[in-house]
């Protein structure tokens, strides 16, 4: 099992690192060829975009991996079942076009919505066979899928951004890479069209993925009301703004979260009775995603300004104050964003639902609470308070109900990380100070403080041999 997880840690990292450095690349280039404009339309597509996709996936993905039990034929037939459901839900796309338009008053989006669909109907041909890829673990696979995929959608909306095409030009970029990640998932999983369509996969997998179909739903709509609502009712240019500090903040999640949670489910769900190892690996797992999260929170925020100016430019200067903001939540999006694979793993998917209601419920008031105020900067204030609260409900959900851990033992996992934010946070401070007039050299100078401070500490205290004890394994 632990030969699994590093094996899987492994390949994620490779792949969700490399993807992530080519973004970062694509992204400064984009943002420098493209208007806040272009970024606040596309914005509010892609929420709708992951609306859909998340109902053609109707939590047949996890579903697909926790059951033990389907044969290929039964994974043929759901592959079958996708399809139909990718194209109805494509179409159906298309015509929301005409509701945004009316809504945002933008009769764009009417085109839009179209070359959207065609995004959409690739990536619900992609849910099964990527479930498969993962679930017999070729993570290798997987990433590679994935990285090829952006960089040839990269490619084109570069391309595409320098010949003047606009909000075109991140369409088309989405459109590629959801196409060559198909083409490859298919190709090494082998899946392929059956003359059936027999319901007994359907039910195999149906209380499972009625759970995680309605969990997601509940997330997607307290994760991505503030966009809703922000262009709605402050704007496309105040939704562009807040949306690049959103998308830094989710930054650390992609590197950290995106390595670590698609390996645990498919790894931890072999030994989904094993209680007792899977909330020990999972202390472990938090202990170092919050050495990481806490300094790194610190880091961001005290950084925000050279962030922001140095990635996108300085159009983007009203993005500062609320990443600055949020930036202080991210050991909490580290940590408590891994808890869902485990209510996988253990088989909670009515737990994680229940999780879902509360958690979602806070984070939606939160939001029309900053809304309410009338700017981003209240918003940021509100998510913030929101995320924090939530915190300490998921976390003690999870420890009462799927890994029976007392809350003051996984309590004290936090201890040294958020001692070692303390420090962090009395150096960047006196940085601040020093008047730097680059920004690049001002973000280096921190960066290269952070991670000395973050080392030394490690090395010179338990956190060493805490971590050789886990590489050991």
């Amino acid at each position: 099992m632990n030969k699994q997880l590093k094996s899987g840690f492994i390949f994620t990292t490779i792949g969700v690192y490399s993807n992530f450095l080519l973004q970062i690349v694509l992204n400064m280039i984009m943002s420098r060829l493209l208007t806040p404009k272009d970024y606040g339309v596309v914005a509010i597509m892609q929420v709708f975009v992951l609306f859909f996709s998340m109902l053609i996936e109707a939590g047949m993905g996890p579903a697909i991996i926790q059951n033990k039990s389907l044969s290929n034929i039964d994974n043929s037939v759901l592959f079958n079942y996708s399809v139909i459901f990718s194209i109805v839900l494509a179409a159906i796309f298309g015509f929301f076009g005409i509701a945004l338009s009316s809504v945002y008053d933008n009769e764009i989006y009417i085109k839009l919505t179209w070359l959207f669909s065609i995004s959409i109907f690739f990536s619900g041909l992609n849910i099964v066979p990527t479930a498969i890829l993962n679930k017999t673990k070729k993570f290798k696979a997987v990433n590679f899928s994935i990285v090829l995929g952006n960089f040839c959608g990269g490619i084109i909306g570069i391309t595409f951004a320098f010949l003047g095409m606009g909000v075109y030009a991140l369409i088309y970029s989405t459109i590629i890479s959801s196409f060559c990640a198909l083409l490859l998932n298919l190709r090494f999983s082998k899946i392929k069209f059956i003359n059936s369509f027999s319901s007994s996969p359907i039910k195999e997998i149906w209380n499972f993925s009625k759970n995680q179909f309605m969990f997601n739903f509940i997330n997607y709509f307290s994760r991505n009301s503030d966009n809703i609502l922000i262009g709605k009712f402050l704007g496309a240019y105040s939704l562009a703004e807040y949306n690049k500090a959103y998308q830094l903040l989710m930054v650390p999640n992609t590197l950290f979260l995106g390595i670590v949670n698609p390996v645990l489910q498919p790894v931890l769900s072999e030994y989904q009775d094993d209680v007792e190892y899977i909330k020990n690996t999972y202390l472990k797992i938090i202990h170092l995603l919050a050495l990481l999260g806490v300094p790194l929170s610190i880091f961001l925020s005290l950084s925000s300004k050279e962030i922001i100016f140095f990635m996108f430019g300085n159009q983007w200067g009203n993005s500062v104050q609320p990443f600055s903001i949020l930036a202080l939540t991210v050991w909490i999006q580290m940590t408590l964003s891994s808890s869902g694979a485990i209510y996988q793993a253990r088989n909670h998917s009515k737990l994680l639902l229940i999780n879902g209601y509360i958690t979602g419920g806070v984070l939606v008031c939160s939001i029309i609470i900053g809304i309410v105020l009338g700017s981003i900067n209240f918003v940021a204030y509100c998510l913030g308070i929101g995320f924090l609260l939530n915190f300490f409900i998921g976390f003690y959900m999870l420890n009462k109900y799927t890994i029976f851990c007392k809350f003051k033992t996984f309590m004290h996992e936090f201890l040294s990380p958020f001692m070692l934010g303390i420090i962090v946070f009395g150096c960047l401070i006196t940085v601040n100070q020093i008047s730097i007039n680059s920004i690049f050299l001002k973000l280096l100078a921190k960066g290269i403080i952070f991670l000395v401070v973050v080392f030394t500490y490690i090395l010179n205290t338990q956190e060493k041999e805490n971590i050789k004890l886990i590489l050991r394994k």
